[in-house]
């Protein structure tokens, strides 16, 4: 594929609208659980498990998703990605019952996962090799920014429609995207068939940074998940305001991921952005959750612990170029991780909604997250050994 004379910005713009959609569609069952534990009768462990319904494909597929876009085509994988998230929130808005809402959760996953794969292909299609870096530094806010756009708007559509009015306007932020498509030429993003080739993942490093994602995501997603009903019911506050609250998490991410691209771009080995947030969220995460606070203490530590968050995921994507031996390995090293990802999103929200509801308090969930950080910890110090030999190879 040769690289275009210009970059078309608006089909880049597409492509990270599309992801800002797949965002919203995972982020909602966060300002959405008290509703839900009303509405359906569910338990802690059970909204977990809402969460985590969404990132079963996530999982599953993660490895072989490069080959998904080789197959089909990145432009046409968006558009089944989008496709899948339409149907999957109309259908999961009409639930009347749990399994029925954890299935559509599912199906929400499939379409989640296609939009990270095609998404960021796309954009590599559609991008002149000079603005590369600037297009997917774009594409990298997809989660922060869908997130927080849906706690913007989640006390409105709460109040209003309730939880299933989050749903449904998660699906048709789908199918604005989609309408928005036809902009993108046909001949962009055309399957280029090929391969997968998994001989790289025969080594340690790429199962050190998949167990890096792993850690990352379930400390991650267990706050994110319940951070709404914990404001509510250590500070007081309204549902409005314990949704607005925690939408100051992914804001402060994006300034994160920034920082982050900056100091690799300055030299930073990317595992050090992996080594040192987690030292420092060690001591965040416990005064954050455990000790008693006045509204603006927490106003100050929310976009802390986002911001020092933001700056992980930025270590994890450019650490996997590192462990590649050729360019074109990176892909299923990336495809790995992502299924780390999406393992510590399906284990972590259960578990800590599990601990949350047998023990009444937050002590033994931040003891689990803490055991997360501190893999990192781990995970980064593995890493410095096993880039070295690929960094030098390149």
């Amino acid at each position: 594929m040769r690289a275009p004379a210009q970059t078309d910005w608006r089909g880049v713009g597409v492509a990270f609208l599309a992801g800002v959609a797949a965002a919203t569609a995972l982020a909602k069952a966060s300002p959405a659980a008290l509703d839900l534990r009303s509405a359906l009768q569910l338990s802690l462990a059970q909204v977990g498990w809402v969460m985590s319904a969404g990132t079963i494909a996530t999982f599953a597929l993660g490895v072989a998703s490069g080959q998904l876009s080789h197959w089909r085509g990145a432009r046409r994988l968006l558009r089944d990605g989008l496709l899948v998230l339409l149907v999957a929130g109309s259908l999961s808005a009409l639930a009347p019952a749990t399994a029925w809402l954890l299935a559509g959760r599912g199906l929400e996953g499939l379409g989640v996962v296609l939009i990270t794969v095609a998404a960021p292909t796309l954009i590599a299609s559609l991008t002149r090799r000079q603005d590369m870096g600037l297009a997917m530094g774009v594409w990298a806010l997809w989660m922060p920014v869908g997130s927080m756009l849906m706690l913007a708007l989640a006390p409105l559509l709460l109040g209003t429609f309730g939880w299933r009015g989050l749903w449904l306007v998660s699906a048709l932020a789908a199918a604005a995207v989609l309408a928005l498509m036809r902009g993108i030429p046909a001949d962009v993003g055309e399957p280029s068939g090929g391969r997968l080739d998994l001989r790289v993942l025969r080594g340690a490093g790429p199962w050190w940074l998949a167990l890096a994602f792993f850690c990352f995501s379930s400390q991650f997603f267990s706050v994110f998940t319940f951070l709404p009903t914990y404001l509510m019911s250590s500070l007081g506050l309204s549902t409005r305001a314990a949704t607005l609250a925690s939408a100051l998490v992914p804001a402060a991410i994006i300034p994160g991921n920034l920082l982050g691209g900056y100091i690799v771009h300055r030299g930073w080995r990317p595992s050090t952005l992996l080594l040192l947030p987690p030292l420092l969220l060690l001591v965040v995460l416990p005064t954050l959750l455990l000790v008693p606070h006045m509204p603006v203490q927490m106003y100050l530590l929310l976009p802390l612990y986002g911001f020092l968050l933001g700056i992980i995921p930025t270590g994890i994507f450019t650490q996997a170029p590192l462990l590649a031996p050729t360019p074109p390995a990176t892909g299923p090293i990336l495809g790995l991780a992502l299924s780390g990802q999406g393992l510590g999103i399906l284990v972590g929200p259960p578990l800590a909604g599990t601990l949350l509801e047998r023990t009444g308090s937050w002590t033994w969930p931040v003891l689990l997250l803490a055991t997360a950080l501190v893999g990192l910890v781990i995970c980064a110090l593995m890493l410095r050994r096993a880039g070295a030999p690929a960094a030098l190879a390149h």
